[in-house]
């Protein structure tokens, strides 16, 4: 993918003309530090490069503002200060959207995010960090072990910490 396009569409259909494999078997995966994290591919997300962030005052460091994508505010979210990683530096200018309308966030990410296959349901979910173990619904293993956040869940305890 050219990292020069703006806006790179990774919906299902786009997807979908260049796999393969059975859809059901098919996620996403990005790194936050060293989180593996995915999501499903039926989920609407998008890959925005250079975007405006505004940033909103008296907000918790990891919220770094909002962007306006097509008329709607998005939240945006520094993930890896809010887990307490080593942050990105500025060089990194790409943008995951997971969601869309009132429902979206976006939070910056290191690299494309990568189509994963063949990955095994864990049946035990270990313990993690404690700011995302209550929203993890399900543990893959594949050649990393991946966590899938209950997306909804998660963003909304952090827009309720925003509003504290």
């Amino acid at each position: 993918m050219d990292l020069e396009t703006e806006i790179t569409d990774l919906s299902l259909v786009n997807l979908l003309d260049k796999a393969t494999v059975n859809q059901q078997d098919l996620r996403y995966g990005f790194q936050i530090g060293n989180l593996n994290l995915i999501y499903d591919i039926h989920l609407s997300c998008e890959l925005l490069k250079n975007i405006p962030v505004y940033s909103i005052p008296n907000t918790p460091k990891w919220m770094l503002g909002l962007i306006n994508l097509r008329g709607n505010l998005i939240p945006v979210f520094d993930l890896e200060d809010y887990f307490g990683f080593e942050g990105l530096d500025n060089q990194y200018q790409l943008w995951l959207v997971l969601g869309k309308g009132s429902k979206a966030v976006a939070f910056r990410v290191k690299d494309y995010p990568e189509l994963l296959s063949d990955l095994t349901k864990e049946t035990i979910i270990p313990k993690l960090i404690p700011k995302i173990e209550n929203h993890i619904i399900a543990v893959y293993k594949g050649e990393k072990l991946w966590l899938e956040l209950d997306k909804e869940s998660f963003f909304l305890t952090l827009g309720k910490m925003v509003c504290i």
